[in-house]
Parts: C-alpha cells; sequence; structure tokens
C-alpha cells in the first residue's frame, strides 16, 4: 500500500549510518480515528516495530527507519540521521509511515507495497494496518490508519486454523503498491485508476477461532459498496479444505464509502449458509477425429444370401478404430421377388443387429432386389410382396431398433433408389402413379418404431407423396414428434456430383426444401462422380463441398465411393474436416458452478457449448449430470431437461443450466460429469453408444462420461 506525497522526490533513500541519534515521541492513537477493534482495544506499539521518518524541505526528502522502545500506546522511537539536518527546524514537513518499509520516491510520489498476507490473532486484532502521522517541530506524531477496515465475523466455523482470501470481483484491487498525493482539500488523495500487485489478500489468523470471530481487510478512501465488491474463500489453512466461500456484497451497507480509519462493519456471515460464489472453468477444444455413434463416415456391407457370414467383432473393432462408427447393411432379396423371405435369412438379419449391440456399432438399413439395372429385369418385387416381406421383417425391427440409426425406404428400383423400377411406375407424374411407392413407404415407417426416420432418395419423393410445400419443412415445432412428415429425411447417392446432384433435385425449391427440412430430419448418402461441383471450396456459383455438407446437415457418407472424389478432397485438404465434422460435434466451451458445493445444499451449474458439425444428433438420447466420487465410482445423477437433438450448428453458442440437490453425508473429492448416452434401454448403460465431448481431457471411456468439473464437496 501506499503513502505519502512529497514534491521534488527523485530518488531511493537508505538510512545513513555513523549518524548522531534523537528520540521520537509516538502519541496513542485517539478514539476519534475509529481503529479500536473493539471498545476497550487499541493499536498498541511493541519493542519491535518500526516506523519510517521522512523529512522534506523543498529540495531534500530524507528516510530513517527506527525502533521503538518500550511499549504501549505511546512509545519513543530511536533512530540516527544525517549530518547537517536540523532536528526541530521549519524547514519542512515531517512524515512517519508504518510499518516501516521499502519506499520509492518517482514524480513527488513516495510509495511502499503492502504485503498480500496479514497475520490475525484470535482476537481479530490486525498487527500491520498501514498508519500515517504528520510530526510537529518537536517530534511529536500521532499515528493514524491511512485506510479504512472491514469487519466480518462468522459463525459456523469448524477448524482449528482458518485462512480467509478476498478477491475484488470489481477492478480495484487489495493490496499492491498505490501512489498517494496531497492535495489542498485533503491529506492522502487516491487517483481512480491504480494498478495492482496482486488482485487478492490473503488474511490468516493463527489460533483456534472462536464463535464470532472477527476479521478484517484494508480497502482505500473512496471504495464504496457499489465499486468494491469482493468475494470471500474461507479455507481451513491446514489442510487447505474449503469452508465457505460467497459473496461479501451480501449484508454491506449501502452506504458504506471507506474514509480515512473508517471501520465498516459487515453482519455476521453464517459459514452453513449455501454458498452463492461461482466459479467458471474453461475447456480446451480438441481436433482429433474420434468414435462417435450415429455419425461420420461409413463402410458399406452387402448381404447377399442366406448363407452369408454374420458381422465380425474383429471388423467391427477395426471400423471403430478408423473413427467409424456406422456401417450401410443393404440385404439383397433377389432370392425372394415372389417367395416370403426364408427363416435362414431372417435369423442372419437378427444375428447382425445383435452383433452390431455388442461390438458398439449402428447401421444405415436398406432392402433391395437387385445391385443393376441391366438388361430388362426384374430390379424389384411387385407391391403385393414388398409388403410382404416388410411385414416378415416388421419383429425384427421393432426389436432392434436400438442398432438402426436410419432406414432407406430401398424396395423399389435397382440398389433400392426407386428410379430403375419393374414393378412400380418408372417416372411417376400423377398422384395414382405415386400411391404404390406412398404405401410401401407408409409400411416401413408403420413397421419401425415411431422414434425412427427413414429416408427417401430425393426432396421430390416426400413433397409428392405427401403434398408438401416449401412452407411445410419440418420446424423446431414440429420436429421430433413421430408424425409421419417428421420421420421423413433424405438420402443423396450422388452428392456434388453435377450442378442437379444427377437428377436428385428437380429446382432451387427442392434444394431449399432440403435444407430446411434437415435441420430436423436425417442426411447422408455418398458421391458418385468426379465433377467441378466436387472441389472443397467454392468458386464463383458453385458452393463447393464443405458449403453443401454444411446447407443441407449431413450426418454420414461412404468412405468407400467414390475413391476418386474421396481421394479429391483428401489432396485439396478437406477430407479430414468432412471426416470430423459430419454429424454434429460437440464442444465444451466453458462451464460455471457453485465454487464450494456442501453436502445436503443446492449447486448452481451452467455449461456452455457449441456444435461445430454439420448436423444435430437425430435420434432420442439422454442427457446427465453424472455425480462421481474421485474414482469415477458414480454417486447420483441429474436429467439436464435439454436435448441433444436441438443442439444445433445454428444455435451458436448452447446454453445448458440445472440446479441440484447433492446428496446429504457426503465430503471430499468428487466429479461432475456430462453424460450423453443413448436413448435406449438396452444401451442406455454402454459406454460405446455415448456421445464423446470434443474436448480435451474430459473422456472418461470407461463409463462414456464428459468430465466437467473436479471440486471437494463440504460437510
Amino acid at each position: 500500500m501506499v503513502l505519502a506525497a512529497l514534491a521534488g522526490c527523485s530518488r531511493e533513500v537508505s538510512p545513513a549510518p555513523g549518524c548522531y541519534e534523537f528520540t521520537l515521541e509516538a502519541s496513542a492513537l485517539d478514539a476519534d480515528t475509529r481503529t479500536s477493534y473493539q471498545d476497550d482495544r487499541f493499536f498498541s506499539w511493541s519493542a519491535t516495530d518500526k516506523i519510517s521518518v521522512l523529512f522534506h524541505n523543498g529540495s531534500t526528502d530524507r528516510f530513517f527507519t527506527l525502533s521503538s522502545q518500550g511499549s504501549g500506546p505511546s512509545v519513543k522511537f530511536k533512530g540516527s540521521v544525517e549530518n547537517g539536518f536540523t532536528i526541530g527546524s521549519s524547514e519542512g514537513k515531517k512524515w512517519a509511515l508504518y510499518p516501516a518499509a521499502d519506499h520509492t520516491c518517482s514524480e513527488g510520489t513516495v510509495s511502499f507495497c503492502q504485503p498480500a498476507t496479514v497475520d490475525f490473532t484470535a482476537d481479530g486484532f490486525s498487527a500491520n494496518i498501514p498508519l500515517y502521522a504528520l510530526g510537529t517541530d518537536d517530534m511529536q506524531f500521532v499515528f493514524k490508519p491511512m485506510c479504512s477496515v472491514v469487519k466480518f465475523t462468522f459463525t459456523g466455523i469448524e477448524a482449528s486454523t482458518v485462512s480467509l482470501t478476498v478477491t475484488n470481483q470489481n477492478t480495484h484491487a487489495l493490496s499492491g503498491v498505490f501512489p498517494c498525493r496531497e492535495s489542498e482539500s485533503a491529506l492522502f488523495w487516491w487517483p481512480q485508476s491504480v494498478s495492482a500487485g496482486s488482485p487478492d489478500l490473503s488474511l490468516t489468523f493463527i489460533e483456534n477461532p472462536q464463535e464470532g470471530t472477527a476479521i478484517f481487510y484494508v480497502p482505500f478512501p473512496g471504495w464504496d459498496a457499489a465499486g468494491f465488491v469482493p468475494s470471500l474463500t474461507l479455507r481451513d489453512a491446514g489442510s487447505q479444505e474449503l469452508i465457505y466461500s460467497a459473496a461479501a456484497k451480501q449484508g454491506f451497507p449501502s452506504e458504506s464509502t471507506a474514509t480515512l480509519g473508517k471501520i465498516i462493519k459487515v453482519p455476521a456471515i453464517d459459514c452453513n449458509a449455501p454458498s452463492d460464489i461461482l466459479t467458471t472453468v474453461s475447456y480446451t477444444e480438441s481436433t482429433a477425429n474420434f468414435t462417435n455413434p450415429e455419425r461420420g463416415f461409413y463402410m458399406p456391407k452387402g448381404i447377399r444370401s442366406e448363407s452369408a457370414s454374420v458381422i465380425t467383432n474383429s471388423w467391427m473393432s477395426s471400423q471403430r478404430k478408423a473413427g467409424r462408427s456406422l456401417t450401410l447393411l443393404e440385404y439383397y432379396l433377389m432370392d425372394y421377388m415372389e417367395s416370403d423371405i426364408s427363416a435362414k435369412y431372417l435369423t442372419l438379419v437378427e444375428n447382425n443387429f445383435k452383433a452390431l449391440r455388442k461390438g458398439g456399432m449402428k447401421c444405415i438399413l436398406r432392402f433391395t432386389y437387385s445391385d443393376n439395372n441391366s438388361g430388362s429385369g426384374p430390379w424389384d418385387a411387385t407391391e403385393q410382396w414388398v409388403m410382404r416381406h416388410i411385414e416378415q421383417i416388421k419383429p425384427l425391427l421393432q426389436a432392434y431398433s436400438d442398432v438402426i440409426y436410419v432406414m432407406q425406404a430401398g424396395f423399389i428400383g435397382s440398389w433400392g433408389e426407386w428410379y430403375y423400377t419393374t414393378n412400380f411406375v418408372f417416372k411417376p407424374s400423377t398422384t395414382a402413379d405415386y400411391q404404390p411407392r406412398k404405401r410401401v413407404l407408409d409400411a416401413i415407417l408403420d413397421a419401425l418404431p415411431s422414434d425412427r426416420q427413414v429416408e427417401v432418395r430425393t426432396p421430390t419423393f416426400k413433397m409428392k407423396l405427401y403434398n408438401l410445400a416449401l412452407k411445410d419443412t419440418v420446424t423446431r415445432a414440429t420436429a421430433h414428434s413421430g408424425s409421419t412428415v417428421s420421420r421423413i429425411g433424405g438420402h443423396n447417392d450422388c452428392f456434388v456430383a453435377s450442378s442437379s446432384d444427377q437428377g436428385t433435385f428437380q429446382n432451387t425449391t427442392e434444394r431449399n426444401f432440403w435444407k430446411a427440412d434437415t435441420r430436423y430430419t436425417i442426411m447422408g448418402g455418398e458421391t458418385c462422380a468426379l465433377s467441378d461441383y466436387c472441389h472443397c471450396t467454392g468458386s464463383g456459383s458453385i458452393p463447393g463441398t464443405l458449403s453443401e455438407l454444411a446447407s443441407y446437415h449431413w450426418s454420414y457418407l461412404n468412405i468407400d465411393y467414390n475413391k476418386d472424389v474421396l481421394n479429391l478432397w483428401d489432396t485439396e485438404g478437406c477430407k479430414s474436416e468432412v471426416e470430423r465434422r459430419l454429424g454434429y460435434r460437440l464442444v465444451l466451451l466453458d462451464g460455471t458452478f457453485t465454487a464450494s458445493p456442501r453436502a445436503g445444499k443446492d449447486m448452481d451449474i451452467e455449461l456452455h457449448l457449441q456444435n461445430k458439425g454439420f448436423a444435430s444428433p437425430m435420434n432420442p438420447r439422454g442427457a446427465f449430470l453424472v455425480l462421481t466420487d474421485a474414482d469415477s465410482n458414480e454417486i447420483t445423477r441429474w436429467p439436464l431437461g435439454s436435448d441433444p437433438r436441438f443442439w444445433q450448428p445454428e444455435s451458436g453458442t448452447i446454453t445448458v443450466n440445472k440446479t441440484v440437490t447433492l446428496p446429504s453425508g457426503i465430503s471430499g473429492s468428487a466429479k461432475l460429469h456430462l453424460f450423453l448416452p443413448d436413448g435406449s434401454e438396452t444401451l442406455a448403460d454402454n459406454p460405446l453408444f455415448a456421445i464423446r465431448m470434443a474436448n480435451e481431457g474430459v473422456w472418461d471411456e470407461g463409463n462414456g462420461f464428459n468430465l466437467v468439473y473436479t471440486f471437494n464437496i463440504a460437510k
């Protein structure tokens, strides 16, 4: 802290040895200075105290450190001065500063630094709050405090030795070097803007604190309750266990401007009361690609007969190591165009579903009858047999929907893409032409649980089959409602292959329809040919791959086709970004938490995150805060009440907040996690299906948790 302003000071001066001695009388502080901490307690000098005496005659400033003789309210100080200076002369002013310190002089300002740590005795008396005195010619000094004192009392302290850290939440500081200058209206003037040596002031009292023990800290004159809002952290000085943390503004007198020698009393604070101070944690974003459920590049697998092998664990393990959690399972039913699907084939389908559950993967599901469009066909079965086959697979779709990310409409046309067809109208134009397709799509939607979506090959089909216009796209209000329209997404299997994606889009309206609709419905597919539209970034009227993926909210792409396009992305440097951003990519930004949570009390939590992917999670998903002990053993969990399906790239900063009540009877180290498990009961506890946040140092692979806060719980 600083003291005393003198004109013409330009250098640091040390006490000069080899000079004559004199005696200085230091009078007791009178009651008017308001420096007594209790009615019967005043500042008392001791034999070890030192003061600095400054003489100024307009051209020379001299500093001397003196040691006291005796003790009590009035003592004598003994020191030495340089030869040639006359004590008691009228040449200049005499100043005294306590405690003695290393002083500096610069441009007419004398200053010294008050340490950040101040010791307190059990009765709450500070031994070194700064004092100043302006002396008379006969060297009589009446010392007064240069600062105010703020007095706190605490109840409910249960510790043998306690330390208190005061942190100013505004712009002022509590310790450091502060210049002070003399003015006509006041002995000292403190500038409005000061630079702090330290923002915190740590106050420690040594002995066993009793109920109502007083603790003090020191603000400078001119600081009021509005501008000076400290926070308090009370810890056991031995174990450093957090006892209490709160804003000192609670109970702060409304008119408590700090003036010289004033004591500002704050009502007693109960250490057992809930803490109201929050602490903020920032998280580091990861640039790595890693496996996350229901998104990313996929590797397709075609199953062409009942003798095909079941998906193996080793194959799925290799896919997950490559960062893939999806596969396209294409079931070819060419052997059953005019018959039921065999029991053996259906068993193969079921066993593959079981394998996916075990291996931590999901499928994009498609049934079709042909893998070519050569010759005269047939390329698909009749509507009657298609409906029968949907009926046969319905029990499997219902039982294993947990590992079905999305089902493509399939069945009709070569590759199930609803184009080259033998038994459905090849190029439908009338309402009647579209009806067979609509009946098939309705049957598929009925066969699946209502929380699963079906993709059609082009926006034309969704719009024509259900008489939809651009104004009828799915909105936040209608999304994920289980309605037919909310459950129909799209798969584009000629992405960026031409200006129309080779017939995927008929006009701008259809493009705009899918851009809006895919905010809430699943979009995926594959590329099929090189074109000027395949480049990573746009040029002129061509948007470019990255822009198109974002505009249409892509969740998945085929890693196996088209290789020419994939190689182009690799060469141009955007393939890794595509890989990271397909689907969702959730990044924690920061979190704010109650700083000193207590067992049985409320804890406030607020998380800020951002979705830097192309799409949001699309299927039902849980969202929980999970409390564990230091070893990540779960203690309890709380549902967040926030649906990750609405954590969209367009949302900007996403805020998730929750006030929870910590369990009673717990204490010690704890961890708080964000847990985003699969929405199905069968997979909810499987960490392979939980979402990992794109941050460094948060992922708990064994539990599927994302660590957001490590803290101590006080009883």
